[in-house]
Formats: C-alpha cells, structure tokens, sequence
C-alpha cells in the first residue's frame, strides 16, 4: 500500500477521534474507547503496509460472511466496539446500508469506512 494511502487513512481516523466529542458529545470512556480502536488501527496500517499488498485479507481483517444483521452487530461490538457506538447511533434505515455493505465486503475497514460515511451524513 503506497504510504500517501497509508497516511491518508490514518488521517481519517486521526479525524475522527478528533471530532467524535462533538459528534455524540460521550464522556470520557468512550473516548478513551475509540482513540484505542482508532490507535490500533492506525498501527496496522502504518506497521504492515506492504504485507497488506501482498496477501489477502485475514480472518483477523474480517467479520464472518453470511451472520444474520443480529449476528453482525454482535460481532461488530466485539472487534470494533467505537465503530460499533458510532453504528447504534444511525437511523434503522441507515444501519440497513451498513449490513448490506457487509454482505458484499466483509472486510473491517470497508465496514468502517460505510459507518464513518453515514455518520458524516454522506451517501
């Protein structure tokens, strides 16, 4: 992965844990959470790059295909619980996207990424 993407990602989730107190004004627990989730995320991008280009996608990188919408939110919580406080907060209809989105990619940052965007209000 050229560095530019790399830096760009982390960018974003430098982003978000800049702004996430004026998103959902939460206390100082949650935002302890989601600087964690966001700091292990930004080493895995920063740490293997080039690993990432190479292989595919690990189990590690991926929520199980196929769980129902109960399943995935479940499993959602558990490997990303910030992105996961961020996805309770969309409207029914939004969350709907989401899980769709994961049935065509499974992967923990394409799940993210479709989080972040429908939070910020992008389609």
């Amino acid at each position: 992965m050229p560095l530019p993407t790399v830096l760009s990602r982390f960018n974003r989730l430098a982003g978000l844990v800049l702004i996430a107190p004026v998103l959902l004004g939460a206390d100082g627990d949650y935002l302890r959470e989601i600087e964690e989730e966001a700091k292990r995320q930004a080493t895995t991008l920063l740490t293997s790059p080039a690993a990432s280009e190479l292989a595919p996608a690990t189990d590690t990188d991926r929520l199980a295909p196929g769980l129902g919408q109960p399943g995935f939110e479940q499993a959602l919580r558990e490997n990303l619980p910030g992105t996961y406080a961020f996805y309770q907060r969309l409207a029914p209809a939004n969350r709907q996207k989401v899980y769709a989105a994961y049935q065509q990619d499974n992967r923990l940052a394409a799940i993210s990424e479709q989080i972040i965007r429908l939070t910020s209000g992008k389609p």
